[in-house]
């Protein structure tokens, strides 16, 4: 593919390093120091799930050109209603410009809404906005897949796209994460 994303100014030049290590062998370009999830002890909040847990850090690749997929299989929330536990699995896929979220962080943030009450849609709906908030993504799209209750099945998507990304734009990020998609699918039935 010769068409690239939109394009962002490049990051200042560091060289990551890590604690015990030194620095990184790959010379990858980040900005580690911003990160605090990682390493130390961990503060595990179940109660409000608050946009403020998730971290980011510089994007590596900024010319663009490529997707990131996460998948948490284990999902809980509350009904709001009942009170009763919720079930499921998140499927977040994005094109990053700047930001990356940092992965721990967004596990710590997901937790929380484990005795948050709230329906399916408004949570789905409610991460992509706070990972929109965080990362500013080109495009991104939330996928919700929820155990069945009273024998039905809620699957809510929510999608979103950078303000100002023309339709080739669009159309780009999405060829990305349908190849995303055929990977993982390909990749899942051989498991």
């Amino acid at each position: 593919m010769t068409e690239q994303g939109p394009q962002a100014p490049p990051p200042a030049a560091v060289t990551a390093t890590v604690p015990g290590l030194g620095p990184l062998p790959w010379g990858c370009v980040s900005d580690l120091s911003e990160l605090t999830a990682l390493g130390g002890q961990t503060r595990y909040r179940y109660e409000h799930p608050d946009p403020g847990i998730l971290e980011t850090f510089s994007n590596p690749r900024p010319q663009g050109g490529w997707a990131v997929g996460l998948e948490c299989m284990e999902f809980t929330s509350l009904c709001p209603m009942t009170g009763q536990p919720d079930f499921g699995r998140l499927h977040v896929h994005y094109v990053p410009l700047l930001r990356c979220v940092e992965t721990k962080s967004l596990k710590l943030y997901l937790g929380a809404y484990r005795n948050h009450g709230a329906f399916h849609e408004d949570c789905v709906n409610r991460i992509a906005d706070d990972l929109v908030e965080a990362c500013a993504p080109a495009w991104l799209r939330v996928f919700g897949d929820f155990v069945p209750r009273g024998g039905i099945s809620i699957r809510p998507i929510a999608v979103r796209v950078a303000p100002g990304l023309d339709d080739a734009e669009v159309a780009r990020c999405e060829a990305l994460v349908a190849a995303h998609d055929a990977v993982s699918a390909t990749w899942v039935a051989r498991r």
